[in-house]
């Protein structure tokens, strides 16, 4: 065992001794917020400020030098609706699909035409059920029928670590990561010592489309407290953990003129067991953070992050007290069609809502209007609001290494146009259009998205789930339990080799 793995495990021994003496303790404070939770949770002011500093695109890319017919279309191999039902791509070609809106697809059609006039390269995608075994495929079989691939990004972690792609900083003539059209949160947290195998901003939404807020019935809302403003509370840094459920058990009431409560009763919060890393995350906490070296190490493990998390794992294993969790549905029914369900028929206060959900929810006609807000802040004293981004389900771009020289160069060149391209019309057509003005329809939401994506979080330890290390929790939920330092203290060995297989790999 080497020196740093002996010393990473008796701290994780000194850290479940301490927090066995703890785990009575329910009050959480910030004041011992580690740095690595803070400084890993979001954008940081030096990213935010490089995003705002973008020079002119044709200056500051190299000229296209590349000709003949092989270089006349760009494929691109993406995930079909038959291979997911919810997060299929949607945003590389248009009219892929009979229910994409209307102007996300023209606005993917603008890019791809400026795209063509400008280099003469037709961007064409390739839909499949699972990107990773197609495009692994096509490397070792050295077909390269696909210069790149915007994939879930576990499935891209898994890739790297098999050695099939290409580190991105190899490309640094063609791929300008301090430019705003790439997400400089993701491309500080994607990293590995150094190397950067897949990363996302506007060549994909779905980032956007995967990460959480809460959405809140307005007219629940204000018949159960009209004297206050939740829009005024976020912007006052009075929406809290503590805010949420105090709310939550106000409007909780059997309703439905059946003995014990279902979901066809009225809930402050409709949920699923999920949901507990939404709120660890928005409450500053990380799994897994980077050492100065940009190497992987558990986060988790400190006073602070513990008594987080036993607080949040308390509150919402709570039963029919104030939050119903779409997973007790034992039906048959679709579970999260139940949880849609209790919101946009007037059933709760609040939903803990990924994007996906806001264009569902069109589909009820009764349903009152709605609003959102960041998830909740777990004291006054945190500084920032910080958003879940469930990147399991989120696409990075990547380059298969089957790929060498020009071919390489081209497919590098192609994604950043693709981004900028990205940028300039199709995150403006969902975020502006779409989200904006169509499904959120007052100004303090717009407000509220602006604050909600500043500072979204990409966690390696939900991207990788090392050993288990975000998994664990949702069995805890399941399982009823809050003993983090027991469940931790069985979890810490497996833990520690998945990050140091993953670092290996790497090497």
């Amino acid at each position: 065992m080497n020196a740093k793995r002996l010393i990473s495990v008796l701290l994780c021994m000194l850290f479940v001794a301490t927090s066995l003496l703890l785990a009575s303790c329910s009050d959480v404070t910030t004041t011992e917020n580690s740095q690595a939770d803070q400084s890993n949770a979001g954008t940081t002011d030096e990213s935010k400020e490089a995003s705002d500093t973008a020079v002119d695109f044709d200056e500051l890319m190299p000229e296209f030098s590349w000709s003949g017919s092989e270089y006349e279309e760009f494929n691109v191999l993406v995930v079909s609706q038959e291979g997911d039902a919810t997060y299929y791509c949607e945003d590389v070609v248009p009219n892929a699909y009979s229910t994409t809106d209307a102007s996300l697809s023209e606005a993917v059609a603008k890019r791809n035409d400026e795209i063509l006039s400008k280099y003469g390269v037709t961007i064409n995608a390739h839909p499949v059920k699972d990107v990773r075994a197609d495009l692994k495929e096509d490397i070792t079989s050295n077909l390269m029928q696909y210069d790149a691939a915007l994939m879930f990004m576990p499935a891209a972690a898994s890739l790297a670590q098999e050695g099939y792609l290409w580190d991105l900083n190899e490309f640094s003539d063609y791929l300008h990561f301090d430019q705003p059209w790439w997400d400089q949160s993701a491309t500080e947290s994607l990293s590995i010592g150094g190397k950067l195998y897949f990363n996302t901003g506007d060549i994909s939404i779905m980032p956007k489309i995967v990460s959480t807020a809460i959405t809140f019935n307005k007219e629940i809302f204000k018949k159960n407290f009209p004297e206050q403003d939740l829009y005024q509370m976020v912007k006052d840094k009075e929406w809290t953990f503590d805010k949420m459920i105090e709310m939550s058990r106000t409007v909780t009431a059997d309703t439905d003129g059946q003995s014990g409560m279902t979901y066809h009763d009225t809930w402050g919060l409709s949920a699923s067991y999920g949901d507990v890393a939404g709120f660890f995350i928005g409450a500053g906490k990380n799994y897994i953070t980077k050492d100065s070296d940009d190497l992987p190490i558990i986060s988790m493990n400190n006073t602070s992050s513990v008594t987080t998390l036993q607080k949040i794992l308390e509150a919402l294993q709570l039963k029919d007290e104030w939050c119903f969790h779409c997973n007790t549905v034992t039906d048959g029914s679709n579970i999260w069609v139940i949880s849609l369900d209790v919101f946009g028929q007037n059933r709760a206060l609040f939903r803990t809502s990924a994007f996906s959900a806001i264009k569902k929810l069109r589909a009820y006609d009764d349903a009152q209007e709605f609003g959102i807000v960041p998830n909740p802040l777990v004291t006054e004293e945190q500084e920032d609001y910080y958003t879940y981004c469930s990147a399991r389900m989120a696409y990075a771009a990547v380059i298969p290494n089957s790929l060498q020289g020009d071919k390489a160069n081209f497919a590098a060149f192609m994604l950043e146009a693709m981004a900028y391209g990205g940028r300039k019309y199709i995150t403006p057509a969902y975020y502006e259009t779409t989200l904006k003005y169509r499904d959120l329809r007052d100004d303090e939401s717009g407000e509220m998205l602006d604050l909600i994506f500043s500072n979204v979080v990409y966690d390696l330890g939900i991207i990788y789930d090392f050993g288990g290390v975000s998994s664990m929790i949702t069995d805890m939920m399941k399982n009823n339990s809050t003993d983090v330092a027991s469940t931790f203290e069985a979890k810490q060995d497996a833990i520690l080799d998945a990050i140091d297989s993953c670092v290996e790999s790497y090497s």
